[in-house]
């Protein structure tokens, strides 16, 4: 896991406000040389799970690598499941922050920028291949509530929905945010069928992903949506 993840541990696993609607009491606050032995452990596991089978690595594995005793580990994470949990949640920020940086802008119209989200987010992906193991692998582990996936889908698709009807006049489309909600878990179907099939988002999938999501949007959307007047002054 390269250095991104330095300061994070305890800003975005203990305070972030997303983390108390994501994963409340999961990861408890540590003094500052314990989130460091949380970091090494959750670096460690992040560089097992690169060359073996998520459901491969156990906790003694990771306290291994990451020259920590087990029962220090036990302080941090209660089993590798937990650690795993952390990564996938670390994973989602990381997605979310490089999605939001996104110009909706740049493109055209609309359908642009979605494709663009669907690119970029296949391209994350295939280039960590830990990420793809814990969001489309058959041995990732989830969190106890059962619904975390959900979430995280619906905090992701308000992003877009935000960042589409900051810039376009949406007011004809009150359903918006559920027919993305549903052009999101189409495309990722067809990334994790990829991935099931191949180890990685191939670039055919991902073009049936735009395929498939700009034609299931393009039933409830125009091909040109107006842009707000002030947007469209500012473009002048």
């Amino acid at each position: 896991m390269p250095d991104r993840y330095d300061g994070l541990i305890q800003d975005i696993l203990v305070d972030s406000e997303l983390a108390k609607i994501l994963v409340p009491n999961k990861f408890k606050y540590t003094s500052k040389q314990g989130r460091a032995r949380r970091q090494k452990l959750l670096l460690s596991a992040k560089k097992l799970s690169e060359t073996k089978d998520v459901g491969d690595i156990s906790l003694a594995d990771v306290c291994e690598d990451a020259d920590i005793p087990r029962a220090s580990a036990y302080h941090f994470f209660p089993n590798v499941e937990s650690i795993f949990l952390a990564l996938r949640f670390l994973n989602y920020i990381e997605t979310y922050q490089n999605l939001e940086k996104i110009v909706v802008a740049d493109y055209k119209q609309w359908d642009g920028y979605i494709e663009k989200v669907l690119l970029q987010s296949a391209d994350l992906f295939n280039k960590d291949s830990t990420k793809s193991k814990l969001m489309y692998g058959t041995n990732s582990p989830d969190f106890d509530s059962g619904d975390y996936d959900e979430k995280v889908d619906i905090n992701m698709v308000q992003m877009i929905t935000e960042k589409i009807a900051t810039y376009y006049d949406v007011s004809d489309y009150p359903e918006l945010e559920v027919k993305l909600l549903i052009a999101y878990n189409l495309a990722h179907s067809i990334f994790a069928l990829s991935y099931k099939q191949r180890g990685k988002i191939t670039p055919a999938m991902q073009k049936e992903a735009v395929i498939a999501c700009l034609a299931y949007l393009r039933s409830y959307l125009p091909e040109k949506l107006n842009k707000l007047p002030e947007k469209l002054n500012k473009r002048k």
